[in-house]
């Protein structure tokens, strides 16, 4: 009789499935789509891999957030640390949310369609959920402008009250009642028809200037308290910093042409100011406050590359009652900066000092003309100049140091970001 072979029965060991892993990304019209990464993938490799997917021609405003474990809040995720070992350790589940991280002041530094059209949608959803704040008049533009730009030409037959009654396009408040909403919708209708022939890309060009001007745009607000054990709202966008004092209804408004440096130690958050004293701010975790330094210093690198390309102001052609609510008191005292010793923080150095550069706007004809007037060769520098690049990552321009309290305690802040310490 033949033999029989018992064979053990065991799992297969996959090489591949072990060192990867697949991880969803929601999108901004609420759609996912899944990207298969390694385990020593880095944020930005994931950015790249979805921006691309997408189309997105200008992926610089985008990043991507999860929802943290302990608070249940949405942050950001570090774009040079592997990815895989921040959700592990902070997040909540492994879903992440691609969301504009960077606002611009002026629609058109947006040149691409894909862009401006994700932005767009942002935007919205930043209205909707009451993060950008809004009157009656404001919602009721703006809800016309996102009706032609979804929907195109209004059409009777298709664009019923009831067919625009099952989509959202006004903020929910709480504060406003059925029959309001019912009123609000026709008057969005009648602007609605007025909008005849206009191009999706206006539409959204006209949404974006129209929120740019409201209160609340490209701010992230944290809570805190301040020397006086005060609450206080800091709010953190593309010019600067804004703290507002509730309980004194005062609002005082840093920019970052006027911060010297940032500094975080532990559970402290410090301003420092050329016009006035350093503002110290209190949270109640130390992540907290170190989260917030580093996102001062993400708002500040892009607000230098942003700055020289920002274009001419020029009249808007929204009407001026859309600003109305965006027009706040801003309060900044001149008292006499103090100087005070750094050692044992964490600072981002040197916020205030300009680009060594001028500023130059030159068509695109000229800068062809220029580039045929340059050499076909690269001069080769010298020995120390070439040491210098092959240890200052292949030549680029250094970046700024960023410091854990651990690496610089106990020693001298000045030797170990290689500066003089009369700059801080």
């Amino acid at each position: 009789m033949p033999f029989k072979f018992h064979l053990k029965k065991s799992r297969q060991y996959n090489v591949v499935s072990k060192n990867q892993y697949v991880i969803c990304v929601e999108l901004l019209d609420a759609t996912s789509i899944e990207c298969t990464l390694s385990i020593d993938s880095v944020g930005q490799e994931c950015l790249d891999n979805v921006t691309q997917r997408l189309g997105l021609g200008q992926p610089e405003f985008f990043s991507l957030r999860y929802v943290c474990r302990s608070t249940s809040t949405l942050r950001w995720i570090d774009m040079d640390k592997p990815l895989k070992r921040q959700l592990e350790k902070d997040a909540k589940n492994f879903i992440l949310y691609l969301r504009v991280m960077y606002y611009v002041v002026d629609v058109q530094l947006i040149q691409d369609e894909m862009t401006r059209y994700h932005y767009y949608l942002q935007l919205k959803n930043d209205v909707l959920e009451n993060k950008i704040h809004c009157n009656t008049r404001q919602a009721s533009i703006l809800a016309s402008y996102s009706m032609q730009a979804e929907f195109g030409n209004y059409n009777p037959e298709r664009h019923t009250i009831e067919h625009l009654q099952q989509c959202t396009f006004f903020p929910n408040d709480g504060k406003t009642d059925p029959n309001g909403q019912d009123s609000l919708l026709h008057a969005t209708i009648c602007q609605y028809k007025n909008l005849m022939n206009m191009t999706q890309a206006i539409a959204e060009e006209l949404y974006i200037s129209i929120v740019m001007q409201l209160e609340g745009y490209g701010t992230e607000t944290f809570t805190a308290k301040d020397n006086s054990n005060n609450k206080v709202i800091l709010g953190i966008s593309i010019n600067g910093i804004m703290v507002t004092s509730p309980n004194t209804q005062t609002t005082q408004f840093y920019r970052w042409k006027d911060i010297s440096n940032v500094i975080n130690q532990k559970k402290t958050f410090r301003i420092e100011y050329k016009l006035e004293d350093a503002k110290q701010f209190i949270f109640t975790e130390s992540r907290d406050a170190k989260y917030v330094w580093r996102l001062c210093i993400a708002q500040h690198l892009f607000y230098i590359q942003y700055q020289e390309r920002r274009p001419l102001e020029r009249p808007t052609c929204c009407d001026n009652d859309t600003n109305d609510s965006s027009e706040q008191a801003i309060s900044v005292n001149s008292d006499n900066r103090t100087s005070d010793t750094h050692t044992r923080w964490t600072s981002y150095n040197d916020l205030s000092i300009p680009s060594p550069y001028p500023v130059v706007s030159v068509s695109s004809t000229d800068i062809n003309s220029l580039r045929a007037l340059l050499p076909s060769y690269r001069p080769a520098p010298d020995y120390e100049t070439a040491v210098q690049m092959k240890y200052n990552n292949g030549g680029n321009p250094p970046q700024p140091y960023y410091a854990n309290q651990s690496a610089i305690v106990g020693s001298d802040i000045s030797c170990l970001l290689g500066v003089n310490r009369n700059r801080y």
